[in-house]
């Protein structure tokens, strides 16, 4: 069994696409509680063994399983992919980080978080919130720190809104009208650009966000790559979404049989015809009134023989 952290589902990904069997592996709800041993997240646990880092696990498990999705690339493309990979986790995702320190109370709700779900706290969703969007706007909080020592974080708004521009932009050429980056199936590279622009694209409407409107408005063939990947992976996501379940690839334990249609109606019917017992107090009631009339009954013909 392959338990995968939470915080990055591009595993899932990974393993649907490679046809492993649904229960192979297993997302771990945590509540944000644990690292790897190197301190990052994502991890996976396989059989008892620790692997950290997205690019280890991926090549890792690949190799262990024989599920290589690179297997038919040539060298050439490979080189490629490791570039395009290279350039969405050292720059395009810092872009978005880089929004999410900034604007606390948008990544709420645009994400629609609830904090007391995914922190398994009881604490109320209010007083969570403010708490989270003081940390995440203050300069002393690690992520904040992060995204300046990247580089990133040094830079206006608009020039760190460009960067992720130029990123997509260079993804959309490269797509251009394939269905996949290197023809009609998927490969890491999709895995990797599905896991990262799902974050950009599917942030709720209502919350203005530059880069989500520039994808849907100048790079449509990205738009169209996120939304297959979504339906070759997962066919229930609406479902998965609303009841936020990690673990909806396992099937789930079936409700206790109940009896059968017939074995129902007869047991109603004997339950209808059985007849009530009579109460024990009932019983000895009756008996004494039965005593009382019979020494009434005794009374009234002694009266009469003496009348007579």
């Amino acid at each position: 069994m392959c338990h995968l952290a939470i915080e990055n589902s591009q595993f899932s990904f990974h393993f649907v696409i490679s046809n492993f069997p649904p229960f192979f592996f297993q997302n771990v709800d945590h509540k944000l509680k644990y690292r790897s041993k190197k301190g990052q997240l994502p991890f996976v646990e396989l059989n008892g063994e620790e692997i950290a880092d997205s690019v280890i696990i991926i090549k890792e498990l690949a190799a262990r399983f024989n599920h290589d999705l690179d297997a038919a690339l040539t060298a050439e493309q490979r080189n490629v992919a490791h570039a395009m990979i290279s350039m969405i986790d050292n720059h395009l995702a810092w872009v978005v980080m880089w929004w999410r320190t900034k604007y606390p109370d948008q990544v709420l709700k645009g994400y629609k978080v609830n904090l007391q779900h995914a922190l398994g706290t009881r604490i109320p969703n209010g007083i969570l919130n403010f708490c989270f969007k003081f940390a995440l706007g203050r300069k002393w909080f690690q992520g904040s720190k992060k995204v300046k020592a990247q580089g990133i974080g040094v830079h206006s708004p608009e020039e760190i809104n460009a960067f992720g521009q130029s990123d997509l932009k260079v993804l959309s050429d490269m797509l251009a009208d394939k269905p996949f980056f290197f023809g009609d199936e998927p490969t890491t590279l999709d895995v990797v650009v599905f896991a990262h622009l799902a974050q950009i694209y599917f942030i709720d409407k209502e919350v203005a966000y530059p880069l989500r409107d520039y994808m849907t408005e100048s790079c449509p063939n990205l738009v169209g790559l996120v939304n297959r990947m979504k339906d070759r992976c997962f066919s229930d996501w609406d479902e998965i979404c609303t009841n936020l379940d990690l673990n909806s690839h396992l099937p789930k334990p079936e409700p206790e049989q109940q009896k059968d249609n017939k074995e129902a109606a007869k047991d109603e019917k004997e339950a209808e015809g059985k007849e009530l017992e009579p109460d024990d107090k009932d019983i000895e009631k009756e008996k004494a009134d039965d005593k009382e009339k019979a020494k009434e009954k005794d009374v009234e013909e002694n009266k009469e023989k003496e009348t007579k």
